[in-house]
């Protein structure tokens, strides 16, 4: 019996296992295993292990995220965004059994998940992945020029237009609360931070002396951030990770949050 097997066999959410979703993520494991790629974070192993943690610890959450899965069987998007959200709260089930926190929330007309401190504080996620609508070759040799606008400020495809659809036309993130928008870059071609870092600032910008042609200076441009937009005064910070990898995330805070 491989581990396949066994993940599968102490699984107690079995109908899930044959959803086109879960049967993607199964022969994905074993293609990248039999052919000696390096396997990620978001792997079959781990959407199986991630559930069962959460199922362990809050039966009603993990069938709330088997129900979501269900539902959104075929359309892998959407799995995907769920996925995400997984990640996240099960990266908080180990804290909280380790009474770091004092528990793990879920009012999904409030927000995806809440962090109660033991201190009886709230904090308040609502999660989200970024993935780059890349075409594919419609026959076999065609080739493809992408054209990835998920790092620019303006174009609906961005990061910062993404966010901010979220707040102003789907109300999330808009009551004055410890609010954080965690972000997931869940796509090789924009992991890591230069395609967040230029979205959410004015964009990665060098400076030269006109009549040298040196460099003066280079960096991002926060004069012209997403946190310059009233509709973020709520927004206390965003958390983002690339690939699955929440353990490795990072923090970009507002410096207007809660400015009127």
């Amino acid at each position: 019996m491989d581990i396949v097997d066994d993940k599968e066999n102490s699984f107690p959410l079995s109908e899930l296992l044959e959803t086109e979703y879960f049967k993607k993520y199964k022969n994905g494991y074993y293609r990248c295993r039999d052919e000696g790629c390096q396997i990620g974070e978001r792997n079959y192993i781990n959407l199986l292990t991630y559930l069962t943690e959460i199922y362990e610890y809050n039966e009603q959450h993990a069938r709330g995220f088997a129900k979501s899965l269900r539902s959104e069987k075929s359309e892998w998007n959407n799995c995907e965004a769920i996925f995400a959200e997984i990640i996240v709260y099960r990266y908080y089930v180990r804290l909280a059994y380790e009474g770091l926190i004092k528990s793990i929330l879920r009012h999904t007309d409030e927000c995806d998940i809440i962090i109660e401190r033991n201190d009886g504080s709230l904090t308040y996620l609502e999660v989200f992945c970024v993935m780059p609508n890349l075409k594919q070759p419609e026959k076999s040799g065609e080739v493809i020029v992408q054209d990835i606008k998920t790092h620019t400020q303006e174009e609906m495809a961005s990061i910062r237009q993404k966010l901010l659809q979220k707040i102003k036309k789907q109300k999330q993130l808009t009551k004055p609360r410890e609010n954080y928008a965690v972000i997931e870059l869940n796509h090789p071609s924009i992991s890591g931070e230069f395609s967040i870092l230029s979205s959410l600032s004015g964009g990665y910008k060098i400076k030269f002396n006109k009549k040298t042609m040196k460099q003066m200076s280079s960096g991002y441009d926060w004069s012209d951030s997403v946190f310059n937009d009233e509709s973020t005064r709520n927004l206390k910070g965003i958390i983002y990770f690339s690939l699955g990898d929440y353990a490795s995330r990072r923090y970009i805070f507002n410096p207007l949050f809660g400015n009127k």
